[in-house]
């Protein structure tokens, strides 16, 4: 059944590493879903949020494109829903700065990543695009007029942020934006690392064998897969006290869709090799498609930018009437269509 008048936005930074399981079971799978339950998906490249940190020029354009096939790839169809790259719409920086006009320090201050960054002597020389990004993401869901934001744990003060932004718009000028609710992911949507169950995978660990890369080649997987750190004991239990054994049953139940119970009751009596071939050839079982598709899409460059531009169309024209109407509340120039 598809949710009537349901809205759904999210966005993903453009990045040359490549994703991970992780990214597939936590964002990309349930994006593909909500294809089928929400009459309108907006998926965007957010590669304006890439630039909060230090960047390289051309691998930024490099991982837009690579982010927006590993979209597709996995599922994202560019006929249902709309597929695009943020810089490409002007009006997410427009919108950003009514947003920031309206916005207060202190809540910005208080936003949990930029006080990591800025702690001590090092508050000076953070960019102020780590300040103000949450600006924009608000910005990205609002010119939409988004209902729905699939979000991990880590973006919940974010998206706060934003409906207190929504509130407080709407409260000064006029009822215009919905305020937005958040879609928590499936159980294992938190992916830890391999070789550390206490972290969570990430490209980033400088670890290899911490990650199950979406590009890993099949004798890779098998072996990043056999090499798994497990719990003590044989017996294959989902727990606190089994970290290693039941992050290697999230990921299980994340690329089969299975719940974890099943997966154990196939497995009673056995011990973690069965587990891990198991596990194996369901990982292979999703990438296999997912790199073929990948790999045509990057070999065709023109096809992946014709794709993006109709997406880009498609996003400008919602965001455009959205954008309007806000110039109009707050007290802008009304330029002729």
């Amino acid at each position: 059944m598809r949710t009537a008048m349901a809205r759904v936005f999210s966005g993903v930074q453009p990045t040359g590493e490549g994703p991970h399981i992780g990214n597939y079971i936590g964002a990309f799978r349930h994006w593909v879903d909500l294809q089928k339950t929400h009459e309108e998906c907006f998926y965007c490249v957010v590669d304006l949020h890439a630039m909060t940190l230090p960047w390289d020029p051309k691998a930024l354009k490099e991982g837009v494109r690579r982010t927006a096939a590993t979209l597709i790839a996995t599922g994202i169809d560019p006929e249902r829903s709309v597929l695009f790259v943020q810089s490409d719409v002007a009006e997410h920086t427009q919108l950003t700065w009514v947003l920031t006009c309206l916005a207060r320090m202190g809540e910005l201050e208080r936003m949990t990543q930029f006080k990591e960054k800025g702690r001590g002597n090092e508050r000076d020389s953070v960019p102020a695009g780590l300040l103000a990004y949450p600006l924009l993401m608000a910005a990205d869901v609002l010119v939409y007029r988004a209902t729905h934001v699939p979000v991990g744990e880590d973006q919940r003060q974010h998206l706060e942020l934003m409906r207190d932004l929504a509130i407080r718009f709407n409260s000064r000028f006029g009822d215009t934006f919905p305020v937005p609710d958040a879609v928590i992911g499936r159980q294992g949507a938190r992916i830890m690392s391999l070789d550390d169950p206490t972290q969570k995978m990430s490209k980033s660990s400088g670890r290899p064998a911490s990650t199950l890369g979406m590009l890993d080649p099949p004798n890779v997987v098998r072996k990043k897969i056999a090499r798994a750190v497990t719990d003590s004991g044989r017996e294959v239990r989902y727990g606190q006290d089994s970290p290693a054994v039941s992050n290697l049953l999230d990921i299980f139940s994340g690329v089969t869709g299975r719940s974890v119970a099943e997966l154990m009751a196939d497995l009673e009596g056995q011990g973690y090799a069965p587990l891990k071939a198991a596990l194996a050839e369901a990982v292979l079982a999703v990438l296999t498609p997912f790199q073929a598709r990948y790999t045509e899409l990057m070999g065709d460059p023109a096809q992946l930018d014709e794709l993006l531009d109709r997406g880009a169309k498609r996003a400008q024209s919602f965001a455009a009437d959205t954008f309007r109407e806000v110039r109009e509340r707050i007290g802008l120039r009304v330029p002729p269509r």
